[in-house]
């Protein structure tokens, strides 16, 4: 769900822009007024899920989420659609910390791959069906972009309920006493002027790695950018395939619902890899595949820049591929470096900065006069993130709680 409300402004974008007079680049700001709260956000959630518990925070941001988007039926200009997905950011940068921390505190360290990429498989799943869901929508006489947002916020409103009478916060089970032993140290973890040697007496499991940790939240920062300007723009990328479209109407509400379905076949692909990556990985190589994983995006976005024709559904096809092995590799990687007691809390700082830098894609794109420069940045950007797996690879920073 979370993913459908994130990917949501990108499945009408060109609609949006059209019936409020927008540009490319004002539409790359409609995606970045979502997810740079989306990041931010994610910090203040983690510090609420370990205090009230991850299932009170989900049903908020699902309750919250949902009143937002009913609001789009009363939306009546530019200004205000740009509040109101500021808002949804606010509510949605709550899942993450608070979600993930959930499962990683269910699943022991060998299932936790595995366990992260069926989490990731809907994920993705949740990408490919906005696009999917807004043609079908789109579809059905006298129904707008806005009864589009009407029906998410009605699925919204009932994961809501649910969440709140059937979900429940789990104590973390890789570990047998983690939280107890965590109260008698709660200063050493958290870098307060306590001496090297008392950190040192702490168990590894138990303190924040440093290093490890600030080199996977750069790596997830920068393609983080990647993530947000290819996703924003993906439709109308497609939008400008003459094979493709001459399967629409040609008018502007055909040519965009047609490449609502293509669109969802190419994140489909980002589905597949995820559940691929979960069930293949082997924990003890992670740091090797994250690299592989960011590295894997740049020449095809280089493809993108240059592709014509049907080429452009085969690139971005590939890319989604690429891309979202990622999620798996660093949603299981993480928590071998973050005291299990603070998991949503670390979570939400690398959500933040994941998802907030990434805010930084969609204008980014936008602001390129065409493609070829827009795809050649991000293949540039995709190589940086590569760089800094590869210091725990081939550094070996930290202790990891991994299975062979």
């Amino acid at each position: 769900m979370v993913h459908l409300l994130e990917q949501s402004i990108a499945s009408v974008e060109q609609i949006v822009s059209s019936e409020f007079g927008l540009t490319r680049a004002q539409s790359g700001w409609l995606g970045a007024a979502f997810r740079l709260p989306y990041g931010l956000g994610a910090v203040l959630a983690g510090l609420l899920a370990d205090r009230l518990g991850g299932h009170r925070v989900l049903s908020l941001y699902l309750g919250g989420a949902s009143v937002v988007c009913l609001s789009m039926l009363i939306t009546s200009s530019a200004t205000i659609i740009y509040i109101q997905l500021f808002v949804l950011g606010c509510f949605a940068s709550m899942y993450h910390p608070a979600g993930l921390a959930l499962l990683a505190n269910s699943t022991t360290v060998s299932e936790r791959t595995r366990a992260l990429g069926v989490h990731g498989v809907f994920g993705s799943t949740g990408i490919a069906a906005a696009p999917f869901l807004a043609g079908i929508t789109l579809s059905v006489p006298s129904v707008t972009w806005k009864g589009y947002y009407g029906l998410l916020g009605l699925m919204s409103a009932i994961l809501a309920v649910l969440v709140a009478t059937r979900l429940r916060s789990s104590k973390p089970l890789s570990q047998g006493n983690e939280r107890t032993a965590e109260t008698s140290v709660p200063n050493s973890a958290a870098g307060d002027g306590t001496s090297a040697s008392a950190i040192m007496a702490v168990p590894a499991i138990l303190r924040l790695q440093r290093i490890p940790f600030a080199a996977l939240v750069l790596s997830s920062a920068t393609s983080g950018i990647v993530y947000g300007g290819f996703l924003h723009f993906l439709k109308r990328y497609l939008s400008e395939v003459p094979q493709l479209m001459s399967l629409s109407s040609g008018s502007l509400a055909g040519r965009d619902i047609a490449a609502s379905y293509f669109s969802a076949v190419v994140l489909i692909c980002g589905a597949l890899s995820q559940f691929l990556t979960g069930r293949l990985a082997k924990p003890r190589y992670l740091p090797q595949l994250l690299t592989v994983a960011y590295a894997s995006n740049a020449p095809f976005l280089i493809w993108m820049a240059y592709a014509e024709g049907l080429e452009r559904l085969v690139a971005t096809c590939l890319l989604a591929f690429a891309h979202f092995t990622n999620q798996p590799l660093y949603n299981s990687l993480l928590p071998e470096y973050i005291p299990p007691g603070n998991r949503s809390t670390w979570f939400g700082f690398s959500n933040m900065l994941g998802f907030g830098l990434g805010a930084v894609g969609p204008p980014l794109v936008g602001a390129f006069t065409d493609y070829r420069q827009a795809y050649l940045t991000l293949a540039a950007i995709s190589l940086v993130a590569a760089a800094f797996p590869a210091v725990i690879w081939f550094g070996g920073s930290g202790t990891r709680q991994h299975a062979n």
